[in-house]
């Protein structure tokens, strides 16, 4: 039985944020988000992060057990087996722009925290069991994995949850693959469009209105593995034989985004990914504007040895993990830092900033004693802290809309 939260565990990271670090034109603020409670087998793994700065993951606790999911929220962390009595919560992987998270735990069931009570999914119809959460949308309202097929029914059966709900993919449209061949679906955006593929055969799928479409690979080879899809139906992966790729499903286009591979995009088309650098070393990455960027060389490689990235929000802020030299799995934060007064870094100082900057006023500083993550772009003094002052330079700075809403799904 679920019941509500009743404490928030607030634990301390090895290191807080450090200073601003130059890459290319872009300044950003490196977040170290590490438990170090087990040290056998120290790691923190960070899968998610929405439009408000909230983050989601996985550690390990101190007694070096099963891992645990999180919630993690400038600063303080919620450690989620504290509010699952029913077994271990293993990992957060999605959160919603309201917050609603989806979980694993175990013995592999997937599970929704809201407001602070989780809650077991139903077994989807053509499964005997569910596992391996995906993603979930904007809304709140579908996620998405992968179940154990009833192997009476021939099908292969990604599985699709509307939230306290659940339905399957029966993906007869590739009807020459071998019985045992397994299915995922990896992304679900805010209009219910889901992508994924089927395991080891670089084939894959979008399901909307119940219709199932295969992808092929418009840039020659055998396939593509998709990872992601935003609002506006643009999906980010890799080609059977590289490079990293997107595909506008409303255009049929696909396109070349560089090496590597894109794991995650937003909703301006700025894709996440990494690549594997001198044959050895993984680099986070970010494909923007027909650029590669290396995030590692440029902004990680001061902290950690190798880097994996694994989602981006609309404001650009990107999570993943990384090994230091101890070999310790460390989950970071980059956050980006735009003009005074852009929060959303859409080169205007607009009403939407203005929703942030109210936001920030009134925002508990970080456990350091400092700004609020993401906050520091109204600091105009650079005083660290926000005040009359910040707020009569915030209305110099007011341009009103002037460039185009560059992100109409984020808040604001």
């Amino acid at each position: 039985m679920s019941r509500t939260v009743r404490h928030i565990v607030a634990l301390v990271s090895l290191t807080v944020a450090l200073p601003l670090t130059k890459a290319g034109e872009r300044t950003y603020t490196y977040y170290d988000i590490f438990y170090f409670n087990c040290p056998s087998e120290g790691f923190t793994l960070l899968f998610d992060v929405n439009d408000l700065g909230v983050v989601v993951g996985g550690y390990m606790p101190e007694r070096c057990g099963q891992a645990h999911g999180f919630i993690w929220s400038n600063g303080v962390m919620l450690d989620l087996d504290d509010t699952y009595d029913q077994g271990v919560l293993w990992a957060a992987a999605g959160i919603s722009q309201a917050g609603v998270v989806i979980a694993e735990g175990f013995p592999y069931r997937v599970l929704v925290w809201r407001d602070g009570i989780i809650t077991p999914q139903p077994v989807p119809p053509g499964c005997e069991a569910q596992h391996r959460p995906q993603a979930i949308n904007g809304a709140g309202t579908m996620a998405v994995g992968t179940c154990d097929r009833d192997d009476s029914l021939e099908l292969i059966v990604p599985a699709v949850y509307w939230i306290d709900e659940g339905t399957s993919l029966d993906l007869d449209l590739f009807d020459d693959l071998p019985f045992d061949a397994t299915g995922e679906a990896h992304d679900v955006n805010d209009d219910g469009v889901v992508i994924g593929d089927v395991d080891g055969e670089h084939r894959s799928f979008i399901w909307q209105d119940g219709v199932l479409t295969e992808i092929l690979n418009g840039l020659g080879g055998e396939g593509v593995h998709v990872w992601a899809i935003n609002n506006h139906g643009l999906i980010v992966g890799i080609g059977h034989d590289g490079p990293a790729m997107s595909y506008d499903m409303n255009t049929g286009e696909m396109t070349a985004l560089g090496s590597g591979t894109a794991h995650d995009v937003n909703d301006r088309g700025w894709a996440s990914g990494a690549d594997i650098i001198d044959l050895s070393a993984s680099h986070a990455v970010l494909y923007k504007d027909g650029q590669v960027i290396d995030l590692h060389e440029l902004v990680l490689g001061e902290h950690l040895v190798t880097t994996y990235d694994n989602a981006i929000n609309n404001y650009g802020w990107i999570v993943g993990w990384g090994d230091d030299s101890m070999g310790r799995t460390h989950g970071w934060l980059l956050v980006p830092e735009y003009d005074k007064g852009d929060y959303d870094g859409d080169t205007d100082v607009d009403h939407q900033d203005f929703q942030h900057f109210q936001r920030c006023f009134a925002a508990e500083p970080y456990i350091d004693g400092t700004l609020h993550v993401g906050c520091s772009v109204f600091d105009f003094d650079d005083d660290v802290d926000l005040d009359l002052d910040d707020y009569a330079a915030f209305q110099s700075a007011f341009t009103g809309p002037a460039a185009p809403n560059n992100n109409p799904n984020g808040p604001g």
